[in-house]
């Protein structure tokens, strides 16, 4: 088709060129070696398999000179007016390793965008595992919390059926008690095959260790997607380290962080600022997240960590699940880390969350604070 495309422009070409008026079928046969180069360059891509050879650029790249070159002695070969000489084929051969170089070039470019978006979509998927492991390492807390209710309650149940007696209750309340108890302890061992379960998926696997730089990196990029579908303009601040600390048990500070961090985006009305700073000192992560957005009242501090507690409202007015920050709380207790809250008021009202988070290893070649 393109060889096709070139014999009828050169046809027109020429017709238009000319003065004098030459015949179609004249104009056609000069110019219908130009079309035997196409037809040969596919022959020779085609009959050698080059789509199979793709993965190596520069063999790919030296067997489409050896067909450029051949192809293009055979339109010359079928010109009226074609002389054999050196020169004519210093010329062929220099055409033909430019577009060798050209091909290689666009091949090379080719499979570095290739890369480029293979390396973005793992990185997206590696994100979304990150905070699925974290959102299952937060609901595991609840899951713990259900489950010591559960022993409370079997306890409970129990105790009183053995305190029961046919004076005070009769043959069938006793052994309905009796029932109830078996039936909270079916429960509760249910609820242990579940978390048993939901340990197995947050336990350490493959990416058991990651650099501080980039987890803060990922939750920053998962935060500022979030924002972006929010319609908020936030600009984010943050702190650069150049060395590296790798840690094990990195679910805790990706909870912590992500929380406070969407809780920082929603408390922003369309634009505002963000900034996460932390550094690392004495086997301790100390995180400092602070926003612009609106300010917590003095009289809601000590409420916000509870579950169910909100202060943000959808345009219909629901009340939002109130989870994040409880999430923070208990993993903070978990890990016997600490959380603070200050409000520093300037040109802009900035509301802080000072954490600290104990680290099982050091971190070494990390520049200071």
């Amino acid at each position: 088709m393109t060889g096709i495309a070139v014999v009828i422009f050169r046809v027109l070409a020429d017709r238009l060129i000319y003065a004098q008026p030459i015949s179609l079928l004249t104009l056609f046969l000069d110019n219908a070696p130009a079309l035997l180069y196409y037809l040969a360059l596919t022959t020779g891509i085609i009959l050698s398999r080059v789509k199979d050879k793709i993965a190596n650029p520069v063999r790919t790249s030296l067997y489409f000179m050896t067909f450029d070159f051949i192809a293009n002695v055979l339109e010359l070969a079928f010109t009226a007016d074609f002389r054999t000489n050196w020169h004519s084929m210093d010329v062929l051969i220099l055409g033909a390793g430019v577009k060798g170089l050209f091909f290689l070039a666009f091949m090379a470019t080719t499979e570095l965008f290739r890369q480029r978006i293979l390396r973005e979509k793992e990185r997206e998927k590696f994100q979304g595992e990150l905070l699925m492991g974290a959102t299952l390492y937060a609901e595991g807390y609840f899951l713990k919390k259900i489950m010591k209710e559960i022993e409370q309650a079997t306890e409970k149940s129990f105790q009183l059926y053995q305190e029961s007696n046919l004076e005070s209750f009769g043959n069938g309340q006793q052994i309905e008690l009796l029932r109830l108890a078996e039936k909270i302890h079916e429960i509760k061992k249910d609820t242990q095959r579940v978390f048993s379960s939901l340990k197995a998926l947050i336990e350490p696997n493959d990416y058991t260790r990651i650099d501080l730089n980039e987890l803060m990196n990922l939750v920053i990029e998962s935060q500022q997607r979030y924002a972006q579908i929010h319609h908020k303009e936030i600009l984010w601040q943050r702190s650069l380290r150049s060395g590296r600390c790798f840690v094990d048990n990195f679910l805790p500070i990706l909870v912590v962080v992500n929380n406070i961090l969407a809780n920082g985006i929603d408390a922003i009305q369309t634009q505002g600022k963000i900034a996460v700073i932390w550094h690392v000192k004495d086997h301790g992560l100390f995180l400092h997240l602070g926003n612009t957005g609106s300010p917590i009242s003095p009289s809601d501090r000590e409420f916000i960590f509870l579950p169910g507690f909100t202060t943000k409202y959808s345009d219909s007015g629901n009340a939002s699940t109130g989870i994040g920050l409880t999430h923070v709380h208990h993993v903070l207790s978990e890990v016997n880390g600490t959380v603070k809250i200050t409000q520093a008021s300037g040109r802009e009202t900035w509301t802080w969350f000072h954490i600290h988070l104990p680290l099982r290893q050091e971190c070494v070649n990390l520049s200071p604070a």
